[in-house]
């Protein structure tokens, strides 16, 4: 199962933008809502036959990134079965860098990408753990703080001692 879906890239995005960077320079941009259409898998019918070609290979784009996402994701040790709403934001992230490609490339995108990254790497390292707690995983116990303090000053006395 991918960290991310379509739907969770378009909810991340807005469809006209997904549009210009997942359909090829060489087709003719379909109607701004065809994506959202075809994204949530409705009816193509009422589409002409190119725009069905050009939503077809949109989708192709958007399908290639996120697996690309997931293959990064993977490749940090994240397991595939893990499924959390950050985890999806994350390679949607990672997808829409993939998509917008060097040459139309912001600073915007390229700072998040940054960011994603930066958390990965602190996921290898041990600083970040992005894999939720099962529930029957035991609960740790080194995690426990102990207080301790110095003798009560000022011949303070607790009162149990004292026998009150």
């Amino acid at each position: 199962m991918p960290f991310a879906t379509r739907a969770d890239l378009l909810a991340r995005s807005n469809a006209r933008r997904l549009f210009q960077l997942a359909v090829p320079a060489d087709m003719r941009m379909p109607p701004d809502d065809a994506l959202r259409v075809a994204v949530e898998e409705g009816d193509l019918s009422g589409y002409t036959d190119a725009e069905r070609a050009t939503l077809s290979a949109a989708l192709s784009a958007i399908d290639t990134a996120l697996t690309d996402a997931d293959a990064l994701l993977l490749s940090y040790g994240i397991p595939q079965t893990v499924q959390t709403t950050l985890l999806a934001r994350l390679a949607s992230t990672v997808a829409l860098y993939n998509l917008q490609g060097a040459e139309r490339m912001t600073k915007e995108v390229q700072t998040a990408y940054d960011g994603v990254m930066k958390t990965l790497t602190a996921h290898a390292a041990g600083q970040v753990n992005l894999i939720p707690a099962a529930s029957t995983d035991p609960v740790r116990i080194d995690d426990v703080a102990f207080i301790e303090s110095a003798p009560s000053r000022y011949g303070r006395r607790n009162l149990n001692e004292a026998g009150e």
